[in-house]
């Protein structure tokens, strides 16, 4: 799903061009199918090909399209399934692990990452990611900010440095307000 959405993003904003030299130097020839299952290290290098033909930092590339994951992919392709993890950016973090199991039943091999969610008080949550995926931190970021968008609200992250808590994570303060 995520280099088919990779595609539409790169053709959405840029050209067939552009995402024939992108996946031309990423080394695979694939238009990506919605439902197959792929290794992480075409994704990689989708995203390292994409920050050199772009001239845009991975970071910035990955930030982008997890917000446009959001607002592009999931709110159409995805509705129903969105709309049972929840209703606003709290609920929904606070879903994510329950949205990742029900992806698992088409997916037995997918390995998702894990938030645990503790309300630290009203609008105001700490998130604890986890994964076993390095360097992904600006997706989420992306992703969380495309939900705010979605929501109507707004978000703030704050991510706390790595030798601040005992925990093996990335951790992050995430404070909402309704954007209306």
């Amino acid at each position: 799903m995520v280099n088919a959405a990779i595609r539409g993003f790169v053709l959405k904003n840029f050209d067939q061009n552009t995402w024939k030299a992108i996946h031309t130097k990423a080394g695979t020839d694939e238009d990506f199918m919605a439902m197959k299952s792929y290794d992480d290290s075409i994704t990689y290098d989708l995203v390292g090909a994409a920050s050199e033909t772009l001239g845009i930092p991975a970071e910035k590339i990955l930030h982008t399209f997890g917000h446009y994951w959001v607002t592009d992919i999931a709110t159409e392709s995805y509705r129903e399934i969105m709309s049972k993890t929840g209703q606003r950016v709290s609920d929904f973090v606070k879903n994510l692990d329950h949205l990742h199991e029900r992806i698992r039943v088409n997916f037995p091999d997918y390995q998702p990452p894990s938030f645990r969610v503790k309300e630290l008080e009203a609008n105001v949550l700490q998130v604890d990611y986890y994964s076993h995926r390095e360097g992904l931190l600006p997706f989420v970021d992306g992703l969380l900010e495309g939900l705010a968008h979605h929501f109507k609200e707004k978000v703030s992250i704050e991510h706390l440095p790595d030798d601040s808590h005992p925990m093996p994570c990335k951790r992050m303060i995430l404070t909402m307000e309704s954007a209306g």
